[in-house]
């Protein structure tokens, strides 16, 4: 069964468009992705912290949280913190998508990727908070070694690869 999604997007310049911001930039656009099922309670902490640390980066960033037909406040908790957060570090983009049924993890992480910009994907269980720096050493590692890595805090791939592996599931 198709699931409807309820888009909002919060962090374009108006008159600006995505793709023109990441011309502009050097370092590789980063696109971190909260798949989120009935986490009302963590999500604001998790996505507190990853903004924190990815208000450091240098390169496009943006998060965008899936969530995955909880039946919490979720949504609005996500939702709520994104706009909070964009308030403090207005150069970080920020989304949430809705599912209006539970499709699951993978799907929810195919959602996410589908409406990613960045060249990197970052993968966070809503349940963990960065510490300061976490994107810089993910993107740093992906960089030296030129595949996945992963931390006890995220898992980062490149979006093409991790495109290819997600639609063989």
């Amino acid at each position: 069964m198709l699931a409807l999604f309820q888009d909002a997007l919060i962090g374009l310049v108006e008159g600006e468009s995505v793709q023109a911001r990441l011309k502009s930039i050097s370092k590789p656009a980063v696109s971190i992705i909260v798949p989120a099922y009935n986490c009302d309670r963590q999500i604001p902490k998790c996505l507190t912290s990853i903004f924190e640390s990815a208000a450091g980066y240098m390169g496009f960033c943006e998060v965008i949280v899936v969530d995955d037909g909880s039946s919490d406040h979720t949504y609005e908790m996500a939702w709520a913190t994104i706009k909070e957060c964009r308030r403090r570090w207005p150069q970080i983009s920020g989304k949430v998508v809705r599912h209006t049924a539970r499709l699951g993890e993978n799907q929810a992480l195919k959602t996410g990727v589908n409406k990613a910009y960045g060249t990197l994907i970052v993968v966070v269980n809503p349940q963990i908070s960065w510490k300061p720096g976490t994107l810089k050493d993910l993107v740093e590692a992906i960089e030296k070694h030129g595949r996945a890595s992963s931390s006890p805090f995220a898992a980062i791939y490149r979006a093409d690869a991790l495109r290819r592996t997600l639609w063989k599931t």
